[in-house]
Formats: C-alpha cells, structure tokens, sequence
C-alpha cells in the first residue's frame, strides 16, 4: 500500500475520530514496505489500542517494523496487550520504552528468559512485608528500588538472574533491606543535641544535615551504605534463614564490584564488606576497619553518621570526581524529599485520628460503677469538658503495670490526666499513642487539648461511632475491567466504595405495605409452605408404606426364579433448604419516577415473603460516575435483621448517577462467595444496559459485563436478571444466558412478579 491508502485504511478504522491528517502520515509511513498480511495484522490492533491512548497507537506505528523482525505477526496481539498494561501502570513513556525495547522487555521471557516482574511476586511479597513490618506498608512498583516508610517501592522486573527463583530471592532481599531501615530508624534520625532546634516543617533533620555539606549527595550516600551495613547485621540475627539462602546472589554482586571502577577505596571496600558478611562477622577484608563498630548489634544511626563524617572528610578531589552514585542491587535509592511528604501525611493522619478517637473516648465515659455511658453521662462529660483552656492537661506514664521487657520504653502510655481525672486509654489508642510519641518524642498538648475541645463541643466526639450519611463504610476496593478488544484485563482498573445510604423519613414502606396488604398475606403463606419440600423416595429398605409397585415386581422376580428385592418400603423425605440470595439494585438517574417506584416496592415484597421463608438474604444498591466512583450502598447484609432501619434505608433508595455494573457485580461475587450456603443466587434488578458517563458504553460495557457475570458462575454462584428494558433481548442473552434473565413488559407488575420468580428459582 501507498501512503493514501494507508490513511484511507487508518481514517476507516476510527471513524468518526478525525486526528490531525499530517501526524497520521508520519505515523503509517514507516507501514509502506510491509507485506498485505503483515499490514492486516498491524491494522487489527489498531481499534485495540486508538480508544484507550491516540499518541500510543502513533507510537505503535513507528515501532511496529522493528517489532515484526523480532516476533510474528500472531503474537502481536500478546505484545500490544502487555503495552497497554504498560500504559496503563505507569503512563505514556513507560509503555513508549516498553515498545522500544521489544527484545529486553518481550522477547527474552517468550524464549524463556529469567525476567521476573513485580506483578508476579506481589501477591506472595505482600504478605510477607506486612508479615515483617507488622503494618500495612503497600508495595509498589517503581523503576528502582525505595521506600518512604509507608510504601516499599520494588522494581518493575529483575532480570539479574538466569533463574526465576533467584530473581525472586532478590525482590525478597530487596524489600527485606527496605524493611530494615525502617526498623531501625535510618531515615527519621536526628541528633539529640539538635531535638532543640527542629526541622522546617515538611523537612527531615537528615535533609537539613546533608545540606550543610560540599557534596550533600555524597556524604549521604556514604551514610545510607554505612546503614545498609548495620542493617545487613540486623538481618543475619533476624532473618538467618534468607540471608544464608541469598550467599550466592552476594558471591555474584561481589563478583560484579570487582569489575567496576567506580569509587574511591574507602567507599569500595564498605561496598565490599557489605557483601561478604557473613552471621554478622567480617570476613577480614582490608580497607574497611573503619566500620568494625557497626558490626555489634548496639550499633546505632548516629554511629553510622560520625564514620560518614570522617570518610566524606578524607575524600580527595579526586575521589569526588570518580564517585558514582549507584547502589548495591538491593540497597535501592533512598529520595528525602518522598520520604519527607509522606511522614507528613501520617503524621497529620496520626493527628486527626488521635483526636477523633481520644474526643469520642472522653465523651462516653460513663460514669462510676457503669459499664456503659448514659445519655446523662454524656452530657455531663460535655460540661465537663467545656474547662477554661488553661486547665491543665497531661499524660501520664503508667509505670506499674510494666513488665520487664516493657519497663525500658518511654512511650508506653496508658493513662492521660484532663482536669485532674484520669482517663484509661483503649488499646488502639495506647498504640496510637505509642507510635506518635515514636515520631515526635511526645504527645503534643495540643492534640489532647483539642480532643476535649471536640468533645466539649458535643456530637463531634461522636462521629467515628456511626458513619455519617453517605460516608464510606469501609476501604475502598479496587477490581480489574475486561476489555474484550485486546482479550485482557485492565489491572486494578476501577474502585468499588461501599457507602451508607442517606436516610430520609417518609412513609413510603406504610403505604407499600397497605397497597399490597392482600399480596403480602398471600405471597407469605406461599413462602412457608416453601420452607421444606416433601417427596416420596420408593424402593428402600425401611419407610413409613409399603411400595406396592416394589412388591409386585418382588413377587413377580419371586415366581420368575429370581431372587425377590428386599426394598419393599416407601419413606417421605423432607429436605431442608440451604439457600442465600443477595439481591442488586440498579439505582442509577434512569430508575427516577415509577421505575424507582416499582423496583423499591418489589424489594419490600421480597422482603416480606422472604421473613416468612428463612433463606438468607443481602439487598445492596449500585450506581457511581466513572470507574474511579463505583458506589455500593449496603440496605442488608446476611447477618442484619429486617427491621425498622433497613426499611427506613429501602425507603430512601433514590436515583442516583450511571450504570457501570460489572464492577458490583465483581464486588457482590466478592461478599456472596464467601457464603456458606448450598446454592447461592445472585439477582440483579435494572431498567436498562449497563453504561457510564465516559466511553463505558455499547459493546466494551456488555463484555465486561458479561465477563463479570462469567467470574461469579466460576466462584459457584447463579446469576440471574430481572429487567424492565423494552430491548433487553438485544443484549440480555449474550449477557446473562437466554434462560437467565427475565424481562417484565410492565414496570407496574414488577412488585408482583418478582416474589413469584423467586419461587421458581428456588423450587
């Protein structure tokens, strides 16, 4: 093809889209020398790769001839896909140089190469780091090695190895470091003498420090590889069995540093002892007596420093002009400045929290000999609490209940004094206050002056007791999306918030119920004679009748010469139901008016009948705006009553914003699957296909969606439609399966029909 008609072939395949006409040339020129079947294939992804980035696709054009000298045109479709990953993980340059690289990046592991990427050894590092840490520090993948101190940051992929395992070993060794720094404090040390005089806000004392000096980058990498040294010490005693395990990944590392050139003798020779240290003792390498003191397990932080002072002092121009500043494979780049931003963060996080938790303590302390506060105790608090501000307010070291191992910290604290009473502190706020006076040496007065100012003020003491309306009940969860375009899921593509629903007082469920007096007492004496079923099991041994067939045919055997049956009875057998149902509510802007009515009416006949019935049963309500706000809004759970609350939450569904559905339906597989139950429904109400406010629409959103309902088949559930949509046919059936959906021709039916479809799902 000539460059026409490759624009012609282009410009169809987007249609309506209509980028710029001169960057569109470029981009298919290097395409005019391939074959018709190469092209085909080059053109196929196309529609794969322009709706989810136009700038990558252009890129894919001008890298796709290299690509094609590398792979064939049948594996394409596996090098676009995991671009797109790319794309979608990191941004527009990292899937750019995941292109460029075809050979390093593709081609080595289709061929069976070593590399390991991070996305393989998550699931496994996770819990092991957490395991460590004994908190929920985050793993993250990065282009290098880091933390900080609330994520650990691992490289995308490590191919330093020829085996998997061994690579794994060091993203093992690698967070293992990472954890080790933090345990010792390497990054949030500062000198007593200078406690005085503190840091600008947002600035560690290490940044400070550094700053002082000629080459601040320099001495701080000294510091940080000295600690690494103490920390490599830390690991032998704590962790023996992985540092004898990883031997040989430090045999290979020193191995590698004898070939490089790249720093001054002092600093070289640490490097080296960092590697040959063996359970803790040096192996008698020359040129690092200097840091026999860090080999002892009291070694400390400011130990560390003062020998980087002495080395950065003997460093020659000479030595600053051929220092590198490259670390060990597992040291990883330590960045003040990240480090700093996210001590911040906790610290505020901290703050907030101590002061929610500590304000709603105070305010519910009852009063003495009761176990729980009264409305009258409360209140009492709250005047109490009104105090002068400078009242005085303190904590107070609880030193007798320490035991030996507790009795040399300073921040154990079990007790505060607020206007000369003493207030007991809960564990979680024990904890938290252990971890506040970690980081800041104290408790500042001024978190405790301002939890009783909170609670002094009244219900704001109380807020972390129930969510208020529309709040997040808990985190948020994040879920894949399948794009069916390249046959793949978008990783971690939405996030699924559970939020309470706001209630509002009407009288909605009192009219409900008289409207549908009649049905109700109908539909609930239907339920009950549901609870068992009852049938006849013939041919037994032992029964309640005779089985006059089985006689017949006995005595028919009998006179034949055959040996006579001797299962003679009939027995009735009544079997138990074992069924859990959740129910999904669509309660997007499509359901307002009768539509909303009809669905919120159906959900209180359910609800009745199913009282009557003993099934268990969840009801929980969707709708959000874009795949970062799906929302769910739990009205029941398994374990919750029907009672007056719930109805009040059925009673003030409303309509809300888009469709995207499979995401709750990922999230309702989720709960229901963990349901232990014998069969497990999972029915889902809507007016409509599913859709959202961006490009989740047409053909990507009935696939994802179908693929989600595939997922729940898989966790054992059975999924199930009910819908009002006139063209429902269209796509209920690819959706759901042509006996899994049902469609109701009238909205007004709905209350009706669906306890009745009920029934036969689980007669």
């Amino acid at each position: 093809m000539n460059i026409e008609q490759l624009k012609t072939t282009f410009f169809d395949l987007i249609h309506p889209d209509l980028p710029n006409e001169w960057d569109v040339e470029e981009a298919v020129e290097a395409l005019v020398s391939m074959s018709e079947e190469d092209l085909q294939a080059v053109f196929d992804q196309v529609s794969v790769i322009w709706p989810v980035s136009n700038s990558l696709c252009f890129s894919y054009f001008t890298l796709v001839s290299d690509a094609l000298q590398c792979i064939g045109p049948e594996l394409l479709p596996q090098w676009v896909a995991e671009s797109l990953d790319q794309y979608e993980q990191q941004g527009l340059r990292a899937a750019q140089l995941f292109m460029q690289d075809i050979k390093g990046h593709f081609v080595c592991r289709l061929q069976g190469g070593s590399g390991l990427r991070f996305s393989e050894v998550e699931g496994r590092l996770l819990p092991y780091v957490r395991g460590l840490s004994r908190k929920n520090i985050d793993l993250k993948e990065s282009s290098f090695a880091g933390t900080d101190t609330a994520t650990i940051f691992l490289p995308r992929e490590i191919s330093f190895f020829s085996e998997k395992s061994e690579n794994f070993l060091l993203y093992k060794l690698t967070s293992s470091f990472q954890w080790g720094y933090l345990a010792l404090d390497t990054f949030l040390f500062s000198r007593a003498s200078d406690e005085m005089n503190p840091s600008p806000a947002g600035r560690l004392w290490l940044q400070e420090y550094f700053a002082g000096f000629a080459h601040p980058r320099i001495i701080a990498d000294i510091y940080f590889l000295l600690e690494t040294l103490r920390v490599r010490v830390f690991l032998d005693m704590e962790l023996p069995g992985l540092m004898r395990d990883s031997i040989p990944l430090f045999t290979r590392f020193i191995k590698a540093e004898a070939e490089s050139d790249s720093f001054p003798e002092p600093v070289a020779a640490l490097r080296r002892l960092v590697l040959s240290l063996q359970e803790g003792k040096s192996t008698g390498l020359p040129g690092a007596g200097y840091a026999a003191p860090l080999l002892t397990p009291e070694a400390t932080a400011e130990l560390s420093l003062s020998i980087a002072e002495d080395l950065f002092k003997a460093f020659s121009p000479d030595d600053v002009q051929k220092y590198s500043s490259v670390p060990l494979p597992f040291q990883g780049v330590v960045e003040l400045e990240r480090i700093a931003a996210a001590c911040v963060k906790k610290r505020n996080e901290q703050k907030s929290e101590f002061i929610d938790s500590l304000s709603t303590l105070l305010l519910t302390l009852p009063s003495a000999g009761a176990d729980t506060a009264s409305s009258e105790d409360i209140s009492q608090n709250r005047q109490t609490l009104q105090a002068p501000a400078e009242e005085a307010l303190s904590v107070i070291i609880d030193h007798k209940q320490r035991s030996e191992k507790t009795e040399k910290r300073s921040d154990d604290v079990s007790f505060i004094t607020i206007n000369n009473q003493e207030v007991e502190l809960s564990e979680d706020l024990q904890e938290l206050a252990r971890e506040i006076i970690h980081d800041l040496g104290h408790i500042p007065e001024l978190y405790i002056s301002s939890a009783a100012g909170k609670a002094g003020q009244g219900s704001a003491g109380l807020e972390r007791l129930s969510p208020s309306a529309g709040e997040a009940l808990s985190a948020p969860f994040t879920y894949d999306e399948w794009d069916y375009r390249r046959s793949g899921f978008r990783k971690n593509w939405c996030i699924v918030t559970e939020k309470d629903i706001p209630v509002t007082r009407s009288t909605f469920i009192k009219n409900t119920l008289d409207t549908y007096h009649g049905q109700i007492i109908k539909l609930r004496h239907q339920f009950e004679m549901m609870r068992t079923r009852e049938r006849f099991v013939r041919r037994q041994r032992d029964g309640d009748d005779i089985d006059f067939d089985a006689v017949v045919e006995s005595l028919a055997d009998t006179v034949a010469g055959h040996p006579p049956s001797d299962r003679l009875f009939v027995r009735l057998k009544r079997d138990e139901r074992d069924i859990a149902a959740l129910f999904l509510l669509d309660m997007s802007n499509s359901t307002r008016g009768w539509v909303g009515k009809a669905l919120k009416e159906a959900i209180v006949l359910i609800c009745e009948a199913m009282e009557s019935l003993g099934d268990r049963y969840a009801i929980y309500g969707f709708s959000g705006m874009r795949r970062l706000r799906c929302e769910v809004f739990p009205l029941k759970n398994f374990d919750q009553l029907y009672d007056d609350d719930v109805r009040d939450k059925i009673g003030s569904i409303a309509p809300r914003e888009y469709t995207r559905m499979a995401p709750a339906i990922r999230h309702m597989t989720a709960v229901l699957k963990d349901v232990d139950a014998k069969v497990r429904l999972l029915i889902t109400l809507s007016d409509g296909k599913p859709e959202d406010y961006d490009d989740y629409k047409g053909e990507y959103a009935i696939e994802d969606t179908r693929h989600a309902l595939i997922e729940a088949k898989m966790a054992g559930l059975h999924p199930f439609c009910i819908t009002i949509d006139q063209h429902a046919h269209e796509y209920m059936a690819h959706m759901y399966g042509e006996v899994n959906y049902i469609f109701i021709d009238d909205v007004r039916k709905l209350p009706v029909r669906m306890p009745e479809i009920y029934r036969v799902l689980t007669s």
